[in-house]
C-alpha cells in the first residue's frame, strides 16, 4: 500500500531531513578531516536514501510517463592537491544497482551538475543528493524497493580501491560492508 503524500507534506519531510543531516556536524568527535574511503584523488562516504515517483501523488501526469528517483546522499572531499582539481564524474566512480540490475541514469540537481559532475575545489567538502532515474521498464524495481524487498547496492569504486554499501530499510541508510 502507498502512502500518500501531499506536495506541501513533501517539502516538509524534505525541509526536516536536509535540517537534521546538516547539524550532523555539531555532533562531539565529528571532524572535517577524513570523511571515508580514499579513492585518490577524493575520499568519500554514503549516507542515507530516500525515493519518490513522478506519479499523481507528486503532481506528475500520465502522458510524462512514469519516473522513479532513488537518491543517495554523498559526501566528498577533494584530496587530489591540485589547485585546480578536475570534475569528478559519477558514471566514473558511482553506481546504483537495484536486484543486480544497475541503474545508470544520474540527474543533475544537488550534487551533480554539468552532465553529472561533481565539481571540487582544493580540499574542498561537499555533500548532498545523488539522484538516479528509473524508467518506465525498471518500474518493477522501484516497487520491489519500496516493498522493502529488493537489494538495494551502491559503490564507490576507483582504479585501486571498491567500497559497496547496502540499504538498510530500518533506517534507510546505507550501511558499509566489510569484504
Amino acid at each position: 500500500m502507498a502512502m500518500k503524500m501531499d506536495r506541501r507534506a513533501f517539502l516538509k519531510t524534505s525541509a526536516a531531513v536536509a535540517v537534521a543531516v546538516s547539524m550532523t556536524g555539531l555532533l562531539g568527535g565529528c571532524s572535517d578531516g577524513d570523511i571515508g574511503t580514499d579513492f585518490g584523488l577524493f575520499q568519500a562516504t554514503a549516507g542515507k536514501a530516500f525515493g519518490k515517483n513522478n506519479g499523481i501523488d507528486f503532481g506528475g501526469t500520465a502522458e510524462a510517463g512514469w519516473e522513479g528517483y532513488i537518491s543517495v546522499w554523498v559526501r566528498v572531499k577533494d584530496t587530489s592537491g591540485s589547485k585546480k582539481p578536475l570534475p569528478i564524474p559519477a558514471k566514473g566512480y558511482f553506481s546504483l544497482k537495484i536486484n543486480g540490475q544497475p541503474v545508470n541514469n544520474y540527474t543533475d540537481g544537488d550534487l551533480l551538475e554539468n552532465g553529472g559532475k561533481i565539481n571540487l575545489s582544493k580540499g574542498q567538502i561537499k555533500e548532498g543528493w545523488m539522484h538516479f532515474t528509473l524508467k518506465e521498464d525498471q518500474k518493477d524495481l522501484y516497487e520491489a524497493v519500496l516493498a522493502k524487498k529488493a537489494e538495494v547496492t551502491f559503490t564507490i569504486s576507483s582504479g585501486f580501491v571498491t567500497e559497496i554499501y547496502t540499504l538498510d530499510y530500518t533506517t534507510s541508510t546505507f550501511v558499509k560492508q566489510t569484504v
